[in-house]
């Protein structure tokens, strides 16, 4: 006869170690949804209104978001200082291809001209914080700054606040009224690297409450 016992046995401990097994929280996205969300953000209808030019103030954002949004120091910088938790880069997409006609407009370029593209998600412990995407004229490529193109996983801020030529202009922020996104606030600027323009979006989400 099979020895029962040490089925048993074996059982208990299987299902032991089962209960052991960390489980995944379930806010957690997979890439794809990241990727489908920030495709979302990019193509906003109807377009935000920004404040500047659709004279949205500043004050009208709460003063949790106000803190975030109106900083002008490195967004990378304040991330990585979170507690507790494991700062890193996304790379969701990145290609060669065409910006949508408010981009064109902040960054002064001709329509259609072609653009480098860098979508991004910065997370907390797999946890994304923020969306970031970003429009470099080619160029602005030319260079040492050709450099931008091959960032991948490690964040653009950070390169940005080394360069000595770096300046921003003024920021924007818009409100986001999209129910199924898991965004509330964006904010953008335009920098020049040894005045060399790139347009950098950034969208908010929510679970930033979670670790301030």
């Amino acid at each position: 006869m099979p020895d029962t016992r040490q089925g048993c046995l074996y059982r208990r401990f299987t299902a032991c170690c089962a209960a052991m097994a960390p489980i995944p929280p379930d806010n957690i996205m997979t890439d794809q949804d990241l990727r489908a969300i920030a495709r979302q953000l990019s193509t906003l209808l109807p377009a935000p209104a920004w404040s500047g030019q659709y004279r949205l103030p500043a004050s009208s954002a709460p003063r949790f978001w106000r803190h975030w949004l109106l900083d002008n120091g490195s967004l990378t910088r304040r991330l990585v200082a979170l507690k507790p938790g494991h700062f890193a880069v996304k790379l969701l997409r990145e290609y060669r291809g065409h910006a949508h006609p408010a981009e064109y407009r902040q960054l002064r370029l001709a329509y259609q001209q072609p653009v480098w593209v860098r979508e991004v998600a910065l997370c907390i412990d797999h946890q994304c914080l923020v969306y970031g995407r970003t429009i470099i004229p080619l160029s602005t490529l030319r260079g040492k700054h050709r450099r931008l193109l091959s960032l991948g996983d490690r964040p653009l801020g950070q390169y940005l606040f080394q360069q000595p030529s770096m300046k921003r202009r003024s920021v924007t922020i818009s409100r986001i009224h999209q129910p199924k996104l898991p965004v509330n606030w964006q904010r953008r600027s335009v920098f020049t690297l040894d005045s060399k323009p790139l347009l950098v979006t950034e969208s908010f989400t929510e679970q930033l409450r979670e670790y301030t």
